[in-house]
């Protein structure tokens, strides 16, 4: 077998790999999009902004910058109450969080992770200031957040589940088949490099340690080997061009192909679609529908403000809701209002 038929192969192989990757996704996309959204004024009955999050975002969501939207959401419901004060801001227990069944909460799972984190910040106490946590709630908070992230890897189906495994188990495979071929023709371990960036890539994804850690890890783990492979092992400069493109398929699988395989139940996709629909009212609806939502809802801002940090919109919003917050609700935030929509 020749070094051009070997660089050819390599490349149809990768390109059917790619092409089977991207079809799976434009299919679970087009399956959303072609959902009816019914216009929705509030987030889905029972939905916390956790429950938002992991319908809007499903593995994408960004567990670590939950805090904000569930504190405004507890305060919402009165379980807390928000002030300022010299050691950051005080959050003050109103009352406990009540039993799931009379919480009106749609889901179990994320209930008991928000109860876990309630109860750890006010332990014995019923005061929580934000920059003199203790040790054992930021640990139970990361704990909690990596519990989301768990339950976000539901969020897809069972049949989303499935293609983002066999995407991944894929790509290992098509790096490994095109790392042995390379390794009889040259006489050289090529196969046994790539598998470096094949650990560290899975490695960075799913080892329970913080990104600042997986990061470096990643690039010293699967790059030293990899820059090795590409620049210092004498290989066929087509051979190089293909381990490139053979592991930049691997990342884009593991952080891109995979993560966008969604092929939830229908009864999840109408949530989904609930969910949308109350961003894309936030984002497009005028001064004056919100003018008038405020005066039938005076709380209407409140009630919102969490899922603005879920979606990611708060400087928008601030600018729609800037002069027609009624000023008499300040029963959650007080004068500190504007911190939280800066």
């Amino acid at each position: 077998m020749s070094e051009f038929s070997i660089f050819l192969a390599s490349l149809i192989l990768l390109g059917i790999f790619v092409v089977f990757c991207v079809s799976v996704d434009l299919a679970s996309v087009v399956r959303k999009r072609r959902l009816i959204k019914p216009v929705e004024f509030f987030a889905p009955k029972g939905f916390s902004p956790i429950d938002v999050a992991l319908t809007y975002s499903a593995r994408r969501v960004k567990a670590n910058a939950l805090f904000t939207p569930l504190l405004l959401y507890w305060a919402d419901q009165g379980y807390v109450t928000v002030e300022e004060d010299g050691r950051g801001l005080k959050i003050t227990k109103q009352k406990w969080l009540p039993p799931f069944e009379e919480s009106g909460r749609a889901d179990r799972d994320t209930y008991d992770c928000e109860l876990t984190l309630f109860r750890e910040m006010f332990a014995g106490h019923d005061a929580f200031y934000t920059l003199a946590a203790p040790k054992s709630v930021n640990d139970t908070y990361d704990e909690t957040m990596n519990e989301c992230k768990k339950i976000s890897r539901d969020v897809v189906g069972k049949k989303g589940k499935w293609f983002s495994l066999a995407m991944k188990i894929a790509a290992a495979v098509v790096l490994l088949i095109i790392g042995l071929i390379m390794s009889l023709y040259t006489k050289v371990p090529v196969a046994l490099v790539m598998v470096f960036p094949l650990i560290g890539a899975f490695l960075i994804k799913f080892m329970p340690a913080p990104f600042y850690i997986r990061v470096p890890f990643m690039l010293v783990w699967g790059g030293v080997p990899l820059v090795a492979a590409l620049f210092l092992i004498p290989l066929p400069t087509t051979f190089r061009i293909v381990l490139g493109l053979a592991v930049l398929a691997l990342l884009l699988t593991v952080f891109v192909f995979a993560e966008q395989a969604d092929f939830r139940d229908e009864e999840a996709l109408k949530d989904y679609a609930k969910v949308c629909s109350f961003k894309q009212f936030l984002t497009v609806a005028d001064k004056n529908r919100l003018e008038k939502l405020v005066e039938e809802f005076p709380d209407y801002f409140y009630d919102v403000l969490p899922y603005f940090y879920v979606f990611g919109i708060t400087k928008k919003m601030k600018k729609k809701f800037d002069r027609i917050i009624p000023d008499g609700s300040l029963r959650i935030l007080g004068p500190i209002r504007d911190i939280y929509i800066d």
